[in-house]
């Protein structure tokens, strides 16, 4: 059975990816260096390129606390570790 192809923001936000077809593997760093592969609609994958990561997660902060369930346990460890480093950015 193969996984169905969605964009990583779009999915934890509840909103259906627009184009399966046009999504972008991205690659998001930890602390450590090591990278941490997402799927992104072209719309988010954007934003990541225009933002950067930190200010790209931090944005996106939301998941987080509308969170019921995840198969992306790295990139929601990175989500909650870059807005707790940076809570006061958050407006």
């Amino acid at each position: 059975m193969s996984k169905k192809r969605e964009c990583t923001i779009c999915k934890h936000y509840g909103k259906a990816t627009t184009e399966p077809q046009n999504l972008e593997k991205q690659n998001l760093f930890d602390d450590a260096g090591n990278p941490i592969p997402v799927n992104l609609c072209r719309s988010h994958s954007v934003q990541l390129f225009q933002m950067g990561q930190k200010k790209f997660l931090i944005s996106n902060y939301k998941i987080l606390t509308d969170l019921i369930a995840s198969d992306d346990p790295k990139f929601l460890e990175l989500l909650e570790r870059t807005v707790r480093a940076n809570i006061d950015q958050i407006s």
